[in-house]
């Protein structure tokens, strides 16, 4: 019966202090400020710490003073567990980095015949810091073909991917950013450069393939929406001097229909892909074998979600 009883010390007892030190984490500072005034309001009630580990027969104010400093220390250390914890489920992804993500265009536009327009391609919400960022375009071939994409301006430093096809009506723009990647509630990716070669309405659409990944060390897919917009072509045609006036802007360099970009200030970008490498399209996500959710998985996702609001809550006070 002894032993039993030991085991279940040994099991519970280390149980019930984590969940003390998260409770303490939260409350223990104000039960430390207000102890005094408890003693003072229930004496004969009042639960004194330093009494009972000194064995003392008899309570005074100063020893609520004395217990009071105690659940603060126990606090402090309680905070730091949480702190330490909350850093060991990062590191296994536990809460996962949240969905906030949008990728937007511009949602309307109407355009003559024959017209070079811009589209940028645009990344709001971002909570946390991202790395990297995967954007598919699809778009009406029959009505409009992309003449170039360009990243000037861009909060991305290194591209990957740039790749056009327009005989299907795809174009893809990959790139990101070293440590600490990139933070902000709005941010430019790149342009795409359409121009109109039939008239009427064509639809271009940010595809589902589109991803912004989380500087977390898991890489997580961060895209809460995905941006579509319907842009009119009109019959009339584009004079001969805004056609000539057109070809004669260099659409990767530092000026952007007549704009300058900031990049000469900014930082100088670096760049893998091939101008002229051409992919088919690609709109469907590829279907990943999703593992059955554990009952350790809801519980470390619900212990990692716990901390991070305990910080915050404390990092919104101290701020």
């Amino acid at each position: 019966m002894k032993i039993f009883t030991t085991i279940l010390n040994i099991i519970f007892i280390p149980i019930i202090a984590w969940f003390l030190s998260h409770i303490f984490a939260v409350f223990g500072f104000f039960l430390a400020v207000t102890y005094p005034g408890w003693w003072l309001v229930f004496p004969t009630q009042h639960l004194c710490l330093w009494c009972r580990i000194r064995k003392l027969s008899v309570c005074s104010f100063s020893h609520s003073f004395y217990s009071g400093g105690l659940v603060l220390l126990f606090s402090i250390f309680s905070v730091g567990v949480v702190f330490a914890e909350s850093r060991i489920l990062q590191k296994f992804g536990f809460p996962p980095t949240p969905k906030t993500v949008s990728i937007v265009i511009p949602t309307t536009g109407q355009y003559l015949l024959g017209q070079i327009y811009p589209v940028r391609v645009e990344i709001f919400g971002v909570k946390y810091p991202i790395a990297t960022v995967q954007t598919d375009i699809g778009f009406d071939a029959k009505t409009l073909r992309v003449i170039d994409i360009s990243t000037n301006g861009s909060f991305a430093k290194i591209f990957v991917q740039k790749k056009i096809d327009n005989e299907v009506g795809y174009a893809r723009l990959s790139g990101g950013l070293s440590d600490p990647g990139f933070l902000g509630e709005q941010g430019l990716f790149g342009i795409v450069f359409f121009q109109g070669i039939s008239p009427g309405f064509a639809k271009v659409e940010v595809l589902p393939s589109s991803m912004v990944l989380a500087n977390d060390s898991h890489g997580t897919n961060v895209v809460k929406e995905l941006a579509s917009a319907t842009y009119l072509v009109l019959p009339e045609m584009i004079s001969p001097e805004e056609g000539e006036q057109q070809n004669q802007i260099d659409y990767s360099g530092k000026f952007v229909l007549g704009e300058k970009t900031a990049m000469g200030e900014e930082g100088t970008q670096i760049k893998f892909y091939e101008e002229s490498e051409v992919m088919g399209m690609q709109t469907k996500l590829e279907s990943a074998n999703r593992e059955k959710t554990s009952f350790a998985d809801v519980f470390f996702e619900l212990l990692g979600t716990a901390d991070r609001i305990i910080l915050s809550f404390w990092q919104r006070i101290i701020s």
